[in-house]
C-alpha cells in the first residue's frame, strides 16, 4: 500500500481523491472524520437530540459518507455533500420517530377495552406470582406480537390485539368494533397464518373461542 502524501487537515477534497484512489483508505478517512466530526454533532445537538443520540446520529452520517464515497464528484464542495447527508438523516430520524409515536398511540387506544364506566385496563399486565422468568418471557412474546402485527392491515391488527392481547372473545369484539362476527373469524383466521410463519408459533393458542 503507497504511503499517503501530506495533506493539509483542512483540505477535503484531497482527503476525497486519495480515499477513492485507495491510498491509505483508513488513515485519510479518519483524518476527514476527525476534521467534521464536531461540526455534524453540534448540527444534531441544535436540533434537540441528546448528547448519546447526537454521537449515533453522526456516526450514521459518517457511515453514510464513507460507504458512498466512490460516488461523489469532486465538482462540488464535500462539505455540500455531507450536509446534504446529514440533512436526510435527520430527517429520516424525525419521519422514524413520529411513526413510532403515530403507532404507539394508535396501539395504545386499540388495546383498551372500554368498560362500563369508560375506563380501560392496560395491556399484558403480568400475574403477581409470575416468576422473573416468566415475566421476561411473556415481555418478550408481546414485543415480537406488537411487531409482527404492525403489517397487518388496520381492522385485521386491530382485532387481533383485543383479541390475544385482551382475550377478548369473537362476540365481545364484533360488539366494540360494530363489525359482525364473521368478519372477525375471517380476519383472525387469516392473521393467524401470517402470524405463525412470522413468529414461530400459534398465538391463539393461550385464548378461548
Amino acid at each position: 500500500m503507497p504511503e499517503s502524501p501530506l495533506v493539509a487537515e483542512d483540505d477535503p477534497i484531497k482527503l476525497v481523491e486519495l480515499i477513492q484512489a485507495g491510498v491509505d483508505v483508513e488513515a485519510n478517512a479518519s483524518k476527514l472524520f476527525k476534521r467534521f466530526r464536531s461540526k455534524v454533532r453540534s448540527f444534531f445537538l441544535n436540533k434537540h437530540f441528546s448528547p448519546e443520540e447526537s454521537d449515533d446520529l453522526t456516526q450514521d452520517v459518517f457511515l453514510r459518507v464513507f460507504k458512498g464515497i466512490d460516488a461523489f464528484r469532486r465538482e462540488s464542495r464535500f462539505e455540500r455533500w455531507l450536509w446534504e447527508i446529514a440533512g436526510h438523516i435527520y430527517l429520516n430520524e424525525i419521519r422514524r420517530r413520529r411513526t413510532e409515536k403515530r403507532d404507539a398511540r394508535e396501539l395504545s387506544l386499540d388495546a383498551r377495552v372500554e368498560t362500563e364506566d369508560g375506563t380501560g385496563s392496560p395491556l399484558n399486565l403480568p400475574s403477581p406470582d409470575a416468576s422473573p422468568e416468566d415475566v421476561v418471557i411473556q415481555s418478550e412474546r408481546s414485543k415480537n406480537l406488537r411487531a409482527a402485527l404492525k403489517g397487518l392491515p388496520d381492522q385485521m391488527r386491530r382485532c387481533c390485539i383485543l383479541r390475544y392481547e385482551r382475550g377478548l372473545k369473537y362476540k365481545e369484539i364484533a360488539d366494540l368494533m360494530k363489525i359482525s362476527i364473521e368478519t372477525v373469524k375471517a380476519h383472525l383466521h387469516q392473521a393467524r397464518k401470517r402470524l405463525i410463519d412470522l413468529l414461530g408459533e400459534d398465538p391463539e393458542k393461550e385464548t378461548d373461542s
